[in-house]
């Protein structure tokens, strides 16, 4: 009897430390409930600022903006998964602790992807907003943020200006200028213009530039200084993400072309998706390595 106890107190020893290599604390379950407390107050400041102050229209682009905010989320879940299984104990930068709180971010974005109300777009910016500062002012406070943690939450405002051009207006400006709801309302009777096997310039513009500046981390986490980054690699990775982004998102809309004998729909919108998940996987071999040599 003494011996199965004692056992029973090693594995329950053992499994403790394993939860508290992995983020799972009390120390750090705690620190998670106050960010996540303090994103709530900021989450329920900005959408009462939001009611007052702006006029939402919901469109196609909101539609986006959940799906884009949904999918990096979901990323910071893999990566979080990762880190911890596969690098050393303790070494992890993300840890488990943090998963209810982007879950939660999570499911309201994943829900504006399937349903575009105003109060929920505004419940969705203003929680993902809200969680910037959080998440910035703990990332200073602990020296926890690391170069990709500062990619993703440039993303992420990127993401929030592309709902603001697209979707948002203040109110003053909403009265003073034409009705925003006749440029952004659906019309399914209005003339659609067909769908071409290709993106435009902007579309063009920011792929490249965003490639770049992958392949440039991607360098910086191998080891090198931003002054001696090697512009022929850099460029050369940022090619090869964009042709392994190009080549996966053919074998879809090609596919579409056979079966319909038209494009596929909202083929920009694809690409992107293909492209973040290409990215994520180019680069983040070497941000686990840069954390084992840290």
């Amino acid at each position: 009897m003494e011996t199965l106890l004692a056992s029973g107190a090693l594995w329950g020893t053992g499994v403790a430390e394993g939860l508290v290599t992995r983020g799972i604390g009390l120390e750090a379950l705690g620190v998670a409930y106050l960010l996540f407390l303090a994103n709530i107050i900021t989450t329920t400041t900005l959408f009462v600022a939001s009611r007052a102050l702006l006029v939402i229209s919901p469109n196609r682009a909101t539609k986006h903006y959940g799906l884009y905010v949904a999918v990096v989320l979901m990323t910071l879940f893999v990566a979080t998964m990762l880190e911890n299984e596969l690098l050393p104990p303790g070494e992890a930068s993300l840890h488990y602790a943090a998963v209810p709180h982007l879950l939660t971010l999570f499911v309201i974005h994943l829900w504006i992807y399937y349903r575009q109300d105003p109060w929920l777009v505004g419940l969705g910016v203003a929680s993902i907003a809200g969680a910037l500062p959080v998440v910035a002012v703990a990332g200073l406070m602990t020296d926890a943020i690391r170069t990709p943690h500062l990619l993703a939450l440039g993303l992420i405002i990127v993401l929030l200006g592309f709902v603001w051009l697209k979707s948002i207006s203040t109110k003053r400006g909403f009265f003073k200028a034409r009705s925003i709801y006749l440029d952004s309302k659906e019309d399914d009777d209005a003339a659609r213009k067909p769908q071409v096997p290709w993106l435009g310039l902007p579309q063009w513009v920011a792929l490249v530039c965003a490639s770049v500046l992958v392949a440039a981390m991607n360098e910086l986490l191998r080891g090198s200084t931003i002054a001696s980054v090697p512009a022929i690699q850099v460029l050369t990775e940022a090619s090869l993400l964009m042709a392994v982004t190009a080549l996966v998102s053919c074998i879809p809309a090609a596919t579409y072309w056979l079966a319909r004998k038209a494009w596929m729909p909202e083929l920009t919108r694809f690409v992107w998706l293909v492209w973040l998940v290409v990215g994520f996987a180019f680069t983040y071999g070497n941000f686990l390595l840069s954390l084992e040599r840290a």
